[in-house]
C-alpha cells in the first residue's frame, strides 16, 4: 500500500509499549535530573483507522501464502509482518494448535496473529491492520524445526542487530529436536522481501 501521502506523526511508548506525553520542565537547566527511560519512538497515522473484516479475509486469515493453510497436518509456521510507514519488519513463528493443559488440541488465534512484540502491536492498533502485510514464509511439522526456522531466518536478516530495520529484539534458543531443514520456498521468500523485489510468490489468501 503506498503511504506516501499518509498525515503522520511520531508518538512515544514507554517500556511497556504504552503511548505517553512527555512533560515539559520547569525547573532551571543547572539542577540534577533523574535518568530518563529509554523510550520507543513509531510513526502514527493521522488518518482514521480502517477496520478489517475477518469475515472477508478467507481460509487463511490476514496471511497471504500460495496455499490453504492448516491443511495437512503441519505443526505451525514461519511468518513475516511488513509495517509500511515506519519501515520496519518483525519474523516470529505461529502454531497453528494448543499444547498446553488447557488448550491441548484447539486450534489457536493463527488467523489473526499479530505477533507477541508489544511495540508491533502498538503501531498496527494506532495505525490499523490495512498498512501492514502479512507474509507466511513457509509451513513446518516439526515443532523443533518451527523454533529452528524462526531463528535461522533472525541470524540470516542479522535482525537483533539491525533495530531500525527490525522490531526483533533478541534470538531465542532451541527447545525441541529439529527433523526438518529450511525450506527452499522459505529461503527465497525471506530473500525477495528483504532485497524489496516485487513479491510474486504468493497468491491472493484463499
Amino acid at each position: 500500500m503506498d503511504t506516501s501521502y499518509l498525515k503522520l506523526r511520531k508518538v512515544m511508548l514507554d517500556e511497556e509499549n504504552r503511548v505517553v506525553t512527555p512533560k515539559k520542565s520547569v525547573l532551571p537547566d543547572d539542577l540534577p535530573r533523574k535518568p530518563t527511560k529509554e523510550v520507543k519512538i513509531i510513526k502514527v497515522s493521522l488518518e482514521p483507522r480502517a477496520r478489517t473484516k475477518r469475515a472477508l479475509q478467507g481460509t487463511n486469515g490476514h496471511w497471504q501464502f500460495d496455499k490453504p493453510m492448516c491443511q495437512d497436518g503441519q505443526f505451525g509456521f514461519i511468518y513475516l509482518i511488513h509495517d509500511t510507514i515506519n519501515s520496519r519488519m518483525y519474523i516470529g513463528k505461529k502454531q497453528y494448535h494448543g499444547t498446553g493443559k488447557e488448550n491441548k488440541g484447539q486450534e489457536t488465534n493463527w488467523k489473526w496473529y499479530t505477533s507477541s512484540c508489544k511495540a508491533l502491536q502498538e503501531a498496527i492498533k494506532a495505525n490499523g491492520k490495512d498498512d501492514f502485510k502479512f507474509y507466511v514464509l513457509d509451513e513446518y511439522r516439526v515443532r523443533g524445526t518451527l523454533g529452528f526456522a524462526e531463528n535461522w531466518s533472525l541470524m540470516f536478516v542479522e535482525a537483533p542487530a539491525n533495530r531500525g530495520k527490525w522490531y526483533n529484539m533478541l534470538v531465542n534458543k532451541i527447545s525441541w529436536t529439529v527433523k526438518e531443514g529450511i525450506s527452499e520456498k522459505h529461503k527465497q521468500r525471506l530473500k525477495a522481501l528483504i532485497s524489496g523485489q516485487p513479491v510474486e510468490l504468493w497468491s491472493d489468501n484463499a
